[in-house]
């Protein structure tokens, strides 16, 4: 192995085990941690769902990472499959080529911060200067599939390709339950609030020409935003957590 291949994968091995620095959900202790939440606009609605950081820790960590860095503003929901799913989150929705949605994510550049970003930034100036092409690979999360936990209506869980450990930042909402995605798909939340409005997305025309289950008119993700706690809703919010049952709130 030469000098610059050992370099390479010593500075991409410490990147690793640095991991991510985002910000992490406390995992509960004595007292339970105070629920996160999502809120995703768009023009038919809103839909609301809670996290489940000690399901899926990973998964819940990057994702709100990418919604307080603006990465699903302006992605579209890409793929309805009436009695299913839709499906959102892909960076390459943004454009007006419905041909290319679905194969997008996020790179290391979308997923570090701080500490770690200014580490891939000195490590690509490193190749640069040694007149090697800079690294921004694909963020690919590793599966954290659940053995007991269902897919059933208003489940929040990730897209991944063929290879088990290739979520990234595509998501889907079940709009019925899906027993065939348990064990397959990580699960890592619930839309508790707005799911009529999932029902207006998966029930529009589609567009046969870019794809089977590709929209006519594709609902746009106007934006998304992390609440942290209870005191952050809105009084009907609340009111639409309060009849959340008790099994649904915190899975693990």
């Amino acid at each position: 192995m030469s000098n610059i291949s050992r370099t390479l994968s010593a500075a991409l091995f410490i990147v690793f085990l640095m991991g991510v620095s985002i910000p992490a959900v406390e995992a509960a202790g004595a007292n339970e941690a105070a629920p996160v939440f999502v809120r995703l606009k768009t023009e038919p609605g809103e839909m609301l769902g809670v996290f489940y950081p000690e399901l899926a820790p990973h998964h819940v960590q990057s994702f709100i990472h990418l919604v307080r860095s603006g990465f699903f503003t302006g992605t579209k929901f890409h793929r309805i499959v009436p009695g299913f799913v839709i499906q959102g989150g892909d960076p390459l929705s943004k454009d007006m080529d419905p041909r290319n949605d679905g194969t997008g994510g996020p790179k290391l550049s979308d997923v570090l911060s701080g500490d770690d970003a200014q580490l891939l930034k000195d490590f690509n100036a490193m190749l640069n200067a040694r007149g090697y092409v800079e690294v921004d690979s694909e963020a690919l999360l590793k599966a954290e599939f659940s053995k007991t936990v269902k897919h059933i209506r208003g489940t929040l869980s990730m897209a991944r390709g063929r290879p088990v450990d290739s979520a990234g930042s595509q998501f889907f909402v079940c709009v019925a339950n899906a027993p065939a995605l348990d064990g397959q798909y990580t699960a890592f939340g619930y839309v508790f609030k707005g799911m009529e409005t999932a029902d207006i997305i998966v029930g529009a025309e589609k567009n046969p020409a870019a794809g089977r289950d590709a929209p006519a008119i594709p609902v746009v993700i106007l934006s998304a935003e992390i609440i942290e706690g209870v005191d952050g809703l809105s009084d009907d919010e609340k009111a639409a957590w309060d009849l959340v049952p008790a099994n649904l709130r915190n899975v693990k």
